[in-house]
C-alpha cells in the first residue's frame, strides 16, 4: 500500500475518442489513434494524407483497418465509442476515409469521416 498521490491520467487532445454523428447513423466523425501501427506502412506518410477505411472479416469477428491507396495496412480502428456503428455502416457498403492528423514510426492519429459519394 503506497501512500502517494494516484498517478495523473494523461489527457487526450480535444476531440480524441469523441464520436459525433450527423444526419443519419452512418454520418460519423471521430479522431483516434490506430492500433497495431505497422512501421513499414507509415514510411512516407505525413499529416494531411488520406487513408482508406476497410472492413476485414475474420473468424467470427470483423475489424476496421486503415490502408494506403496502394493497399498497405497502416493499423486498425479499435476500442472506441462508435466502433459498432462504424462496423455496421462499413458492412452496409458505406465508405469512410481517415485523414492523418499525426504520424510517426509506430503511431498514427486519424480523423475518420464518411467519404464523399
Amino acid at each position: 500500500m503506497g501512500g502517494g498521490l494516484p498517478p495523473k491520467r494523461r489527457r487526450m487532445p480535444y476531440g480524441m475518442g469523441q464520436v459525433r454523428t450527423g444526419s443519419d447513423e452512418c454520418d460519423l466523425t471521430f479522431t483516434v489513434d490506430l492500433i497495431g501501427v505497422r512501421r513499414d506502412a507509415t514510411r512516407g506518410l505525413q499529416a494531411g494524407d488520406v487513408l482508406e477505411v476497410d472492413l476485414v472479416a475474420g473468424a467470427g469477428a470483423s475489424t476496421a483497418v486503415c490502408r494506403t491507396t496502394d493497399g498497405a495496412t497502416v493499423g486498425a480502428l479499435a476500442a472506441f465509442r462508435g466502433l459498432v456503428s462504424l462496423l455496421g455502416c462499413l458492412g452496409q457498403g458505406v465508405r469512410f476515409e481517415a485523414l492523418i492528423e499525426d504520424v510517426g514510426a509506430t503511431r498514427c492519429t486519424v480523423t475518420v469521416t464518411r467519404a464523399e459519394a
